[in-house]
């Protein structure tokens, strides 16, 4: 009740913030997934941002104690296609090997990725990297949880289970990834939308 009734809602609060959204997990190590999205990165370093952090309400005083297995961060976009928001996504973490990230980057970008948006059901196709200069670097315990940092995350969403699940397959295998240079603890997650909260119109 906290999420949408309040937390999200003071996100959406905050000026440069344009949407928010849940996810409940279907098929994930982590229960939910939580995704903002910003005008710009400046957004996420702002003195009005920084202040909703450091100044919580009560109620997210009390609640956010009880998180557990957080991994939070702000990322920058290495490729983003889509043309509506999917009610299914799919995030596949991973990390580079050593002086692999550069190449593993721009492999996923040029071979990887191109016609992914053009496969049945797939409704948006993400890649970004956490930049730990836009929050501070989140590690660590904050505010009674403990928060993990992820590194490169791929968000492939779409209007259906199956469709999703059968795009990765085929654009995204885990073996692939890992020959292009990824470690081999690929962190697969999928996720059905629960709500989600925009501001549709923003101050100019």
């Amino acid at each position: 009740e906290w999420h949408p009734r309040e937390h999200m809602v003071e996100r959406l609060g905050i000026p440069g913030f344009i949407r928010g959204r849940r996810y409940i997990a279907l098929d994930a190590q982590v229960e939910f997934l939580t995704l903002y999205e910003v005008a710009n990165a400046d957004v996420l370093v702002s003195d009005v941002y920084k202040t909703r952090l450091t100044n919580p309400t009560p109620w997210s005083t009390k609640t956010l104690p009880a998180f557990r297995n957080n991994v939070r961060g702000g990322c920058r976009i290495h490729y983003s296609q889509g043309y509506a928001m999917g009610g299914f996504i799919k995030t596949i973490r991973i990390k580079a090997q050593e002086g692999e990230k550069a190449s593993l980057i721009k492999h996923i970008v040029n071979n990887m990725l191109p016609g992914l948006i053009d496969a049945p059901r797939i409704t948006g196709v993400h890649f970004v990297e956490n930049d730990t200069a836009l929050t501070g670097g989140n590690s660590g315990n904050q505010r009674g949880r403990v928060i993990q940092l992820p590194d490169l995350i791929l968000l492939i969403e779409g209007s259906a289970e199956e469709g999703v699940r059968n795009a990765c397959a085929e654009y995204l295998p885990e073996d692939a990834l890992i020959r292009a240079g990824a470690t081999a603890d690929v962190i697969n997650g999928l996720y059905q939308l629960e709500y989600s909260i925009q501001n549709l119109v923003q101050p100019t």
